[in-house]
């Protein structure tokens, strides 16, 4: 039986990489911004994946890196188009809302990474805590001959 919450994250993965294509695509950028363009980003990952799915560890790891520079690239991005400087320019107004709704994205899954990481963090404290109430209430050890003498 297939898994909704995988079903869902491929849903929510495949629409998000489309939506950032249609980003990438959509805005102008000045000459001296052009070396951070992501198509090349996107198009090295759209070949990693293959080899990903089949479970590579060069491939997972590169594309981890990847898609780090995609996010940092997407954040700076959405950042410099909406300064009023109008550093990078968008072609439609759908290409500013794809950008809106990638963010969303992201934070959404930040939010998700932080709620995670808060709770691994409370249940290793809370371990950690029951472990020294362990040692310290511990009744300590006696010698061999002092058991023998209680016998």
């Amino acid at each position: 039986m297939p898994d909704p919450n995988n079903e869902f994250l491929t849903a929510v993965l495949t629409n998000g990489f489309h939506l950032l294509k249609q980003f990438t695509q959509g805005i102008h950028l000045p000459h001296w911004l052009a070396p951070l363009s992501m198509l090349g980003a996107l198009s090295a990952l759209e070949k990693l994946l293959p080899a990903v799915q089949k479970g590579s560890l060069l491939a997972g790891i590169g594309s981890y890196v990847l898609i780090g520079i995609l996010l940092v690239n997407l954040l700076a991005f959405s950042v410099f188009l909406y300064l009023p400087g109008q550093l990078i320019t968008a072609k439609s107004s759908s290409v500013s809302r794809s950008g809106v709704v990638l963010l969303k994205l992201l934070f959404m899954g930040g939010l998700v990474v932080l709620k995670n990481v808060t709770l691994y963090s409370l249940k290793l404290i809370f371990d950690l805590l029951m472990l020294m109430l362990a040692a310290l209430t511990y009744p300590p050890r006696q010698p061999a001959d002092q058991i023998a003498a209680h016998c």
